[in-house]
């Protein structure tokens, strides 16, 4: 089984492919052009690279979230077409999960995403990966303070580890080839949930908050649209 899996929930652009529970291409590219410029390109070149066509590919995995609006919209809209239009099955998989098993240590594991503002996209994973603190958005200090109630040493997973590990009274910051470039764990979850049932065409990009735009939209408007969507209108 051939499994391709993609994750654009960051800055980095992430293509990974696996043959028969081995990972034979990763390919990862933080650069200054769009995941909508990038993704699909490197999809070409790396089934090239390995002598494969699309159509070798018999599963695709993709990172839903949390993570930038805009990369995850991207990454979500090529994969669901993929799996559409080569009629294969898509595994949506928790962005924030794919980064704590980076890690395989004891550990209560810690992933962290940057939401601007002083706040993160966190959760607390156990060492078999089960949800200890719901991952959601949160200030650094309304989540430094659940994790710091726990009592526990914990392992700080993400490229802002090192900017807030001073909030974290038992927090250790991970080495950096373990805090971005999550398509191996991706693989390693897709391949765990390959016998389960995902609906296609109600997959959506898990964003824990409203976009900018949403956020910024006038009350009156807010309000109408509300009462367009309640048939009041």
């Amino acid at each position: 089984m051939n499994i391709l899996a993609i994750d654009t929930s960051t800055m980095i652009s992430t293509v990974t492919i696996a043959s028969d529970d081995e990972i034979i291409g990763d390919f990862n590219v933080n650069q200054q052009k769009t995941h909508s410029e990038s993704l699909v390109p490197m999809i070409d070149y790396l089934l090239n690279l390995l002598g494969m066509e699309i159509k070798d590919i018999d599963l695709y995995a993709i990172a839903k979230g949390p993570g930038s609006f805009t990369g995850l919209r991207i990454g979500m809209t090529i994969a669901k077409t993929l799996a559409q239009v080569n009629d294969k099955k898509l595994i949506p998989i928790s962005t924030l999960l794919a980064l704590a098993n980076n890690s395989s240590s004891d550990k209560l594991k810690v992933p962290m995403l940057d939401a601007r503002g002083n706040r993160v996209y966190g959760g607390v994973f156990d060492k078999d990966f089960k949800e200890i603190i719901k991952e959601d958005l949160y200030t650094i200090e309304d989540f430094s303070a659940l994790v710091n109630e726990l009592d526990q040493e914990v392992e700080l997973i993400g490229e802002i580890g090192n900017k807030y590990q001073d909030k974290f009274l038992k927090g250790k910051t991970l080495p950096l080839n373990f805090n971005n470039c999550i398509g191996k764990s991706l693989i390693k979850l897709a391949i765990a949930d390959k016998d389960k049932n995902f609906n296609l065409y109600e997959m959506i990009p898990n964003y824990l908050r409203k976009s900018q735009a949403e956020r910024e939209m006038p009350k009156e408007l807010k309000d109408r649209l509300n009462d367009k969507k309640n048939g009041q209108i």
